[in-house]
């Protein structure tokens, strides 16, 4: 199976490419883009070019399908050259696919073809995309579906067209205005008490996608959680200053500033919330199902953007979710989480998130508290090395870092403490007798104050990695436990009584 990728560097071709060249039933992937793309595989074949090229069928021939993923979705400032870019592209990509004899055309539409409504219900496929017309986004995303409307019914069973409509897509290749705002120390929104998002896990977007490349699908499916998140709700798990401001000059306010090139986006992103939607439709025809909730995946959203979560409900402790939160450090660290158990621990507070490693013969227990501005997944090694000679072992976020509740990067005697009690008293009741506490890695700063994260303090980290605080305040609490350097002297700590 050959399949071309419009868009390869997109945000969506990020997602969405990784699950195209993992499958062994699909031969080789092409990916189109008018920027190189970095990504590099065996099976993958980079080509230059714009969507509005005439020889794009040339490039399609041979191929079983095409994912057109290109559009243009951060705001130019010419609106007729964004218009021809996305409604005139899709239509080339639909013409010429046809031409070149593909069987089956994958389109990634968006919820925003329905416009910009509040429905008091879900609504599934049979309400019709109208779009907005004032919104160019909203207007060519409809306009784009109802060109491939007209071909299906002017060319039965030539080709299948099937539309995804996902809702607000985050992850670690997911980086925009929209995250920004949503994340950011205040948020505004009209009618901010009915507004709300289902947010999207990039994983499961990019599950969607690759089931359809590969069924001959036709016509429109929603892609989202069963749930939603309100903005008001998304403003107190991360402390947000949620206010709710009339629409019309929220506008007017927006259009100014574009004008004055004072924010990226103008008016045309004032709206209350999203389209709730129900994917009913496309369970039903491929089996997909969300993994995360829309909350789970808010919460991975606001830990990306280095923000904390406040509250001990809305800490991540499904496995997959604190996995999926983990990726790039993770990926950076050569680690995949597999034998890791993940478990958040109730403190005054909120919690604590606990990596456990249990070894298949343990004859002692440790907890290892991750280093000042890290978090245990850059432990995970250590961790796996010492299960693996007959130690338990508990790596422990700190308050305000990786998966643990708190303002982030504040590290205080008062909440270090009870972290830690919770931590030895957790790895007591599970494997019994009395755990050491140990701190991993080289000297902790003794003097209180603040200091600012390197990527390689104390063990290498992932610079971009959205988990770690830039700065952290501390007042020398950590520097007064026992330490070691590597694994072999946590070992004879352990064992040396």
């Amino acid at each position: 199976m050959r399949v071309a990728v419009t868009g390869a560097t997109s945000d969506f071709g990020a997602a969405i490419l990784p699950a195209l060249l993992a499958d062994p039933e699909i031969d080789s992937v092409i990916g189109l883009s008018r920027r190189p793309l970095e990504l590099q595989h065996p099976k993958l074949d980079s080509v230059h070019m714009d969507i509005r090229d005439p020889q794009i069928e040339d490039v399609f021939r041979g191929c079983e399908a095409v994912v057109h993923l290109a559009f243009v979705v951060e705001e130019l400032r010419d609106k007729q050259a964004t218009h021809d870019i996305n409604v005139r592209g899709s239509r080339n990509v639909i013409d010429g696919a046809a031409r070149a004899g593909v069987r089956r055309l994958v389109i990634a539409s968006s919820i925003n073809a329905y416009g910009p409504e509040i429905y008091a219900e879900p609504v599934d496929e049979d309400v019709y995309p109208a779009g907005d017309p004032v919104r160019y986004y909203f207007y060519d995303k409809a306009e784009v579906e109802h060109y491939a409307e007209w071909w299906l019914r002017r060319h039965p069973r030539e080709m299948a067209i099937s539309m995804l409509r996902p809702t607000y897509i985050i992850g670690p290749n997911f980086a925009n205005d929209g995250i920004d705002q949503l994340t950011g120390p205040i948020g505004a929104f009209p009618r901010a008490d009915d507004a709300s998002y289902q947010f999207l896990h990039q994983r499961d977007m990019a599950d969607a996608f690759h089931r359809a490349t590969k069924q001959d699908l036709i016509g429109p499916f929603n892609l989202a959680p069963r749930e939603w998140v309100g903005v008001r709700e998304l403003a107190a798990m991360q402390g947000q200053r949620m206010f709710s401001v009339p629409e019309r000059p929220a506008i007017v306010a927006a259009n100014i500033a574009f004008r004055l090139r004072l924010t990226a986006f103008s008016g045309h992103w004032v709206t209350a919330g999203e389209t709730v939607v129900d994917s009913t439709r496309l369970t039903e025809a491929t089996g997909w199902q969300p993994t995360l909730t829309a909350r789970e995946s808010a919460a991975i959203m606001i830990l990306l953007q280095g923000k904390a979560l406040l509250r001990r409900e809305d800490a991540l402790d499904r496995h997959l979710a604190c996995e999926w939160a983990l990726e790039p450090a993770s990926e950076y660290a050569g680690v995949d989480g597999r034998g890791v158990e993940h478990t958040q621990l109730a403190v005054s507070v909120g919690s604590v998130h606990a990596e456990v490693h249990v070894a298949t013969s343990g004859e002692a227990t440790v907890v290892l508290p991750a280093p000042l501005g890290l978090h245990a997944r850059y432990l995970t090694e250590k961790a796996v090395e010492l299960a693996e000679s007959g130690i338990n072992v508990v790596v422990v976020d700190l308050p305000g870092h990786g998966l643990s509740t708190g303002k982030r990067g504040h590290v205080l005697e008062p909440s270090v403490t009870e972290a830690l009690a919770a931590a030895v008293t957790y790895a007591s009741d599970r494997f019994g007798g009395l755990p050491k506490v140990i701190r991993f890695g080289g000297p902790e700063p003794t003097s209180p104050g603040r200091f600012r994260v390197l990527p390689c303090r104390n063990t290498c980290a992932n610079p971009d990695d959205g988990l770690l605080p830039r700065r952290v305040r501390h007042d020398g609490s950590l520097a007064r436990l026992t330490s070691a350097g590597s694994v072999r002297e946590v070992r004879e700590l352990v064992r040396g009584g």
